[in-house]
């Protein structure tokens, strides 16, 4: 950043709380958990439309030609994976962004679109940045799916 133009962006912000909810995770603090609590507050309500998809920028820094982004879709799932159950207004969010995600951004030959421009899209897929973290992030979404019904059944079993 330049100082001239400072921004918050989507996927970077999801990185910071990532961060935080893993430093939390193995060392709990008060303070910690309470910069989780504002920084979820503020994202949910700063990086996302009124239809609940990811926007890229709180406020843009610069004309942008794009209006969504992969990765800030992949960051999103990831993050509301990791702190799943703890916030229902992201948990609603994430049930929205992985709804619009499977519906409009999976082409044919299964990868990904890679932004959803003013118009149009860009259909290239680029495997280094959104269409891995992408995957990751769904398979990871499926696994905590799949490792809650098990805890729940044993659950179910023990009772």
């Amino acid at each position: 950043m330049d100082g001239k133009r400072p921004f918050i962006d989507h996927f970077h912000t999801c990185f910071v709380l990532k961060g935080l909810a893993k430093v939390h995770s193995v060392m709990p603090s008060p303070d910690c958990w309470h910069a989780i609590e504002r920084g979820v507050s503020y994202y949910v309500s700063q990086l996302f439309d009124e239809r609940g998809l990811p926007r890229p920028f709180a406020k843009a820094p610069r004309l942008i030609v794009y209006r969504r982004e992969l990765y800030d879709y992949a960051e999103c799932i990831n993050l509301a994976t990791l702190l799943r159950g703890r916030f229902p207004q992201l948990d609603r969010r994430v049930a929205t962004v992985i709804d619009d995600l499977l519906n409009r951004w999976v082409k044919k030959d299964g990868s990904f679109r890679s932004r959803h421009l003013h118009l149009g899209w860009d259909n290239v897929p680029m495997h280094r940045w959104a269409q891995a973290q992408t995957f990751r992030s769904l398979c990871a979404r499926i696994a905590d799916d799949v490792n809650r019904e098990q805890a729940a059944r044993s659950e179910q079993l023990t009772d």
